[in-house]
């Protein structure tokens, strides 16, 4: 069985792959506001906004995480032109999927299919 811990993403007109391997979860929590991706994820299923530098701080360990050649240079670039193409909370959103995907906070589960 393959996992895809995947998520696609365009920017500029080519596809990037966002991901959160385990490095990039820790390096991100790092850097985030609250230092703790627990808090983010809470305070967002509350209606509290994300500020602008914890949006940044996935979005890019989730952009690095799934291309593991790109460096913080190219990063930063390519998060500031997903900026202009899409708006933050597309950005958090694609981010946070992410890092569900990864495992590391758990999967959300399937409906399964409907019978005929």
């Amino acid at each position: 069985m393959v996992l895809d811990k995947y998520v696609d993403f365009e920017i500029g007109g080519k596809k990037y792959k966002l991901c959160y391997p385990l490095k990039y979860v820790w390096e991100a929590e790092r850097q985030l506001m609250d230092r703790n991706f627990m808090v983010l994820i809470s305070n967002a299923a509350q209606s509290i906004p994300p500020g602008m530098g914890d949006i940044y701080v996935i979005f890019k360990y989730a952009l690095m995480g799934g291309n593991p050649q790109m460096s913080e240079d190219t990063a930063d670039e390519l998060f500031l032109k997903a900026l202009e193409e899409q708006n933050m909370i597309v950005l958090f959103r694609k981010a946070l999927e992410a890092l569900e995907k990864s495992g590391i906070m758990g999967q959300r589960k399937k409906a399964p299919a409907a019978e005929a």
